[in-house]
């Protein structure tokens, strides 16, 4: 099945660079996704099979294939929207698309991947086609963002790589698929792991828009369009989280796990605290959504340095980040096309011009600053309680601190875009009041998971922390 899906992508990718229609390419990328939604299907009823020798999904990878699948259906709508609205040129439609494509089905061979290399050449494709799509609009802001996309995450993916070619060495004459080095990790030299993680935490950092390499993933969210930048908070920034847990379940069952957790415990407060700094600086509101995900991603690795409880709550947290990122994204897309502009001093007013969308902003930023009922409650509570179940005290304290600056910003921001008229605001366009609806459907599902616990998510999360030490059987009931 991923071989077939695989060979059907690169043909629609080929077809989508020379289409000329743009009706006809918009279509065949909901085929494409079609497949990806059967791709889905069949992986989730045969879990930890083994395919092609280089890929099998695991309860992981099922779970961040559906979170793409779902955001990337949204986000191929939004991209007509986008396009029509801007009377885009046929050509500009077809590159996007085509990349578009190529961006998904690289982001699905992260998921699937079990050799090491193969997962390495995903990454390294879900980067080209990810600068074709922030350098969209072709203009001098994502020309910049283009290339130094390009130039900085050429350089996280070599220090990636750098941290294969280290365990490499380490494992000897160790097959690199990942059963495999999971096994004879124990029999490793400790310093060549050490040295392989540091490499690859830093490497793929770059994806997961944390330190080092942040800044660039700051710029392609606020370059490109919204629906791009939904892609980039959702569904790639899985894949960075899932290229560190690859190393990461490597070896977990080595005398290397506490230093680790170490060091994705200090990645991720440096997150937060750069976060926090820049946040409070921005009058941009795609640049702040962006710093928004960065303070996330630094929750995430925060979580799952705690480990057991911690690696549940961080895979949870990312799952419906995505969600609610995607949704703001979509939004603050409308909120640039009514005053044609993302700029604070340029906006205000928004709840008479688009009631509906307003309520969808409010619904979103009650779920990303994490205020009850938003799910994302849920998990930040659930990682205090794990920091301090471990004494970490100081930690506690610091990101609650660092918490503070977040929700002062977003909430100001938000309620000054909403509620506050401004005299150098300039409607230039009503949005319909049905685009807003995926952007509701998207966070009401965050919204909805901080009510309800659905018993199919906890379980298949349950399922991905049982390869690691303690996970597995730790729920939120």
């Amino acid at each position: 099945m991923v071989t077939f899906y695989f060979i059907a992508a690169g043909i629609l990718i080929v077809t989508l660079f020379f289409i000329k229609k743009s009706v006809v390419s918009h279509v065949l990328v909901f085929v494409s996704i079609s497949m990806l939604g059967a791709l889905c299907s069949y992986e989730a009823l045969h879990l930890n099979l083994a395919e092609d020798s280089f890929f099998k999904a695991d309860a992981l990878g099922v779970l961040f294939l559906f979170v793409t699948l779902i955001i990337s259906f949204f986000s191929a709508i939004h991209y007509i929207i986008y396009v029509n609205k801007r009377k885009q040129g046929e050509r500009s439609v077809a590159i996007h698309n085509a990349s578009f494509v190529v961006f998904v089905t690289a982001i699905s061979g992260v998921f699937l991947a079990t050799h090491i290399g193969m997962l390495w050449a995903f990454l390294e494709a879900s980067t080209l086609s990810g600068a074709a799509l922030i350098y969209h609009d072709r203009d001098k802001l994502s020309l910049e963002a283009t290339w130094k996309y390009l130039f900085v995450s050429s350089i996280g993916v070599t220090l990636g790589f750098a941290g294969i070619m280290f365990l490499s060495v380490a494992a000897s004459n160790t097959p690199n698929y990942i059963d495999a080095l999971v096994n004879m990790a124990p029999q490793m030299n400790t310093g060549w792991l050490k040295t392989s993680f540091i490499f690859v935490l830093a490497g793929f950092s770059v994806k997961m828009g944390v330190v080092p390499f942040f800044t660039i993933d700051i710029d392609a969210k606020d370059s490109s369009p919204s629906p791009v930048g939904a892609m980039f908070s959702g569904p790639l920034m899985s894949v960075g989280f899932m290229a560190i847990y690859r190393f990461y379940q490597i070896y977990a069952h080595t005398t290397i796990l506490e230093w680790m957790n170490h060091l994705l415990l200090l990645t991720g407060v440096l997150s937060l605290f750069f976060a926090a700094v820049f946040i409070l600086k921005t009058n941009n509101y795609k640049r702040l959504l962006a710093y928004s995900s960065m303070e996330h991603a630094g929750l995430i690795l925060i979580a799952f340095s705690t480990g057991v409880t911690g690696y549940f709550v961080a895979i949870l947290h990312l799952v419906l980040h995505a969600f609610a990122k995607a949704g703001l994204f979509f939004q603050v897309g409308q909120v640039t096309r009514v005053f044609n502009s993302k700029i604070e001093e340029e906006c205000g007013g928004y709840f008479k011009h688009n009631p509906l969308g307003s309520i969808a902003l409010l619904a979103g930023l009650l779920s990303i600053v994490a205020m009850p009922p938003s799910g994302l409650f849920m998990t930040e509570f659930l990682l205090f309680k794990s920091l301090m179940i471990s004494s970490q005290w100081w930690i506690v304290f610091i990101v609650m601190f660092l918490l503070i600056f977040f929700v002062y910003a977003m909430v100001k921001k938000f309620f000054t875009l909403i509620f506050i008229e401004n005299k150098n605001a300039h409607p230039v366009e009503m949005v319909h009041p049905l685009e807003s609806l995926s952007p509701l459907l998207l966070i009401g599902v965050v919204l909805f998971f901080g009510v309800v616990s659905p018993d199919f998510l906890i379980n298949i999360i349950e399922q991905a922390t049982q390869v690691l030490p303690g996970g597995g059987g730790v729920t939120i009931k």
